[in-house]
């Protein structure tokens, strides 16, 4: 099959810039690029002027989690306790259980999350899980708490709130109660998404972060029924049954902290609202062994690292294994919202990728936002460290970590060009970079993806508009994507 792509602005990636140019596509594979080509082929998209980027990549998700959220009740906008329990009250009682996503207290009247009375007044006997923002705190109603089975007996005065280890298994056990048609409609909801937002492949995280891999295998079974590319990485710590699937990478979300906004994010330095400074969820000694297991067994590994104090602990696993056998395996400290000065270098010398998501400051950075209130103006202009990682050579890898974030790597782009810190701002090429090039590189396909030229893959992002000129950022948008030798459009 030949298809040719016709009257549409290319970008050069290695020159940032546009050049009308038609490209040649046989089975997939860029094969000339050039103006005006003049060759038959069996089929001829017009692009009539519109603006074509290398495949968006969305590099951290919870894909299964955004696309059951996004059928569910949204608490985004909510401003008190009695909004809650109105969008709440409008489900459909029918379901085996109910959902509610995308809280903040901080952000309504009352500044808590509902009470354990008032939700069972809601909900007496179907279990309902109402997921704080960030996702390491969530309430549950009496009914959930009684079938959840929880290894530890709750407090007396439970109020249905849970952090850590209790959040996780609640979250793990309403996902485990979904059956598999409700499983694949939360993919088909996510590829709608992703189509929307002009992304071509997401890295998406399953599992328990323990034993369980969950859905895994299902999806793996149904990969080529979707228009994009979904990456699925086994997120738990069984490197036995991740080998069994055939996968090459391991983990995603298994912690090491926790949040800033949930106080268990492990950070050196105390948290300045409230005493302490964070969660280690596990021994420097368990992650050295585990790390060292998938090393040895070339598993790519990704753990989420939050604070400082457990970004170090996770490299210097990483950089144990690699020092008894040097590989390639470009190993994963996701998020890594605040990392130490001294290893920035040794990050980059070890190969590690920086898989991190420029939302978190445009939401949360600023004198006056979320970093500066629990971690000081001073620590809060060292988050999310964009510019300073690569000019350390890191490799800095563009997600969103949707659910939390939306599933748009044009409003990441948007985010790093425009950071709070201006030292720690991309230019709009390094910031298409992250989510193209460096995506490629993360899954060691750099040498056919992340690129339009001859040789690679087309996967392409179909832009209305010219997003190198910088006041256009909030104004551009995709009109879908090209992939497979079809221009797949926007719904």
């Amino acid at each position: 099959m030949k298809t040719i792509l016709r009257h549409a602005n290319i970008y050069n990636s290695d020159k940032c810039v546009f050049t009308p140019q038609d490209i040649l596509v046989q089975n997939g594979i860029i094969v000339d690029i050039a103006p005006d080509l003049l060759i038959d082929a069996d089929r001829c998209i017009n692009l009539n002027g519109k603006y074509l980027i290398p495949g968006l990549v969305d590099s951290h998700t919870h894909s299964f989690e955004g696309g059951l959220y996004a059928l569910s009740i949204d608490l985004g906008e909510v401003g008190s306790i009695s909004e809650v329990l109105e969008m709440l009250d409008t489900a459909d009682r029918q379901q085996k259980v109910i959902f509610g996503f995308n809280f903040d207290e901080n952000r309504i009247k009352e500044k808590r999350f509902p009470s354990l009375v008032e939700l069972d007044k809601l909900f007496p006997s179907t279990p309902l899980l109402l997921r704080r923002v960030d996702g390491h705190s969530c309430v549950i109603n009496s009914i959930a708490a009684k079938q959840i089975g929880f290894p530890n007996d709750l407090p007396n005065d439970f109020n249905g709130l849970l952090r850590k280890e209790e959040n996780d298994l609640a979250a793990h056990w309403f996902h485990r109660n979904v059956d598999n048609e409700t499983i694949l409609k939360a993919y088909k909801k996510a590829e709608e998404i992703a189509i929307n937002n002009g992304v071509t492949t997401i890295h998406t995280m399953l599992g328990d972060a323990e034993s369980d891999y969950l859905h895994f295998e299902l999806l793996q079974n149904h990969l080529n029924d979707f228009r994009v590319e979904f990456i699925p990485y086994p997120q738990m710590f069984s490197v036995k049954k991740a080998l069994s699937v055939n996968s090459s990478r391991i983990g995603g979300c298994i912690l090491a902290d926790g949040s800033f906004g949930s106080h268990t994010a492990a950070i050196y330095n105390d948290y300045v609202d409230e005493p302490g400074n964070g969660v280690l969820y596990r021994s420097d000694e368990f992650w050295n062994k585990f790390v060292f297991e998938a090393h040895i067994n070339n598993l790519q590994v990704g753990v989420h690292c939050l604070g400082d104090r457990a970004v170090s602990q996770i490299f210097n696993a990483y950089k144990n294994a690699n020092i008894v056998e040097r590989k390639d395996l470009r190993h994963q400290l996701i998020h890594a919202e605040l990392v130490d000065d001294s290893i920035l270098p040794e990050i980059a010398e070890y190969g590690i990728a920086c898989v991190m998501q420029p939302m978190f400051d445009k939401l949360w950075g600023g004198d006056s936002q979320f970093y500066s209130k629990v971690l000081g103006k001073e620590r809060a202009l060292k988050s999310n460290r964009l510019k300073t990682m690569l000019k350390h050579g890191i490799r800095v890898v563009g997600s969103s970590d949707w659910y939390i974030t939306p599933l748009a790597p044009l409003m990441g782009i948007e985010a790093a060009v425009n950071h709070h810190n201006p030292d720690e701002r991309l230019s709009i090429a390094e910031a298409i970079q992250i989510y193209t090039e460096n995506a490629a590189w993360l899954t060691h396909n750099e040498d056919n993806s992340g690129k339009i030229a001859k040789g690679f893959k087309a996967n392409l992002t179909v832009l209305d508009n010219n997003i190198l000129i910088e006041n256009n950022l909030s104004k551009v948008s995709s009109n879908g994507i090209i992939r497979n030798e079809k221009w797949v459009k926007a719904f």
